[in-house]
């Protein structure tokens, strides 16, 4: 079974191959404002050095929401072009936050604007939510330490091990069965 691990929601790529269980490839880097460009370039050379091709690929583990607007509407094209060429394939997807947190207890941002005055938030505890994710200023932020002052912060997927936190929380991603069901 060959299976996909792709995120496109912060300013890092992520992707993963995995057949049978077992991590054949995987390439983090940051990607600033180029998934765009690199996404694709990155997925045929991983799947050419590992002798596969997209219509082999049984399931699509990926990051959805929140995001980045070009790396929503890159994963989105990919994943529907993926469902034409191969209908049987499954996906999965994972709030971008939660991915981000992992199994720490912190603070989960993603920077909205370039200025780095408006973030998406949530705040998890050991896989939970105990703050559903909204938009709010770096202002508002000060506030939400004060509710949470023992957690740390994860800001931007920076300092994460991708690859460990979509083992960790493989049973966290939600089967879709179109597209559609995505709420972006």
């Amino acid at each position: 079974m060959l299976c996909l691990f792709f995120s496109l929601s912060s300013p890092f790529l992520f992707l993963a191959l995995w057949e049978n269980g077992k991590c054949l490839t995987s390439i983090q880097k940051e990607n600033k404002r180029l998934h765009s460009e690199n996404f694709l370039l990155h997925l045929r050379q991983t799947l050419e050095k590992n002798n596969h091709s997209l219509k082999e690929i049984n399931k699509v583990y990926f990051t959805s929401t929140p995001s980045g607007q070009t790396g929503l509407r890159v994963s989105l094209a990919f994943i529907s072009t993926l469902q034409v060429l191969n209908p049987k394939v499954k996906l999965y997807h994972i709030d971008t936050l939660l991915l981000q947190a992992g199994n720490a207890s912190c603070v989960s941002l993603l920077t909205i604007d370039s200025r780095g005055n408006k973030y998406h938030v949530a705040v998890f505890q050991n896989k939970k939510r105990l703050l559903e994710t909204q938009i709010i200023s770096k202002e508002e932020l000060a506030k939400i330490f004060d509710k949470f002052p023992d957690f740390s912060l994860q800001k931007d997927c920076q300092d994460i091990d991708f690859l460990t936190n979509f083992e960790e929380l493989k049973s966290h991603f939600t089967r879709l069965n179109k597209i559609e069901e995505i709420n972006y």
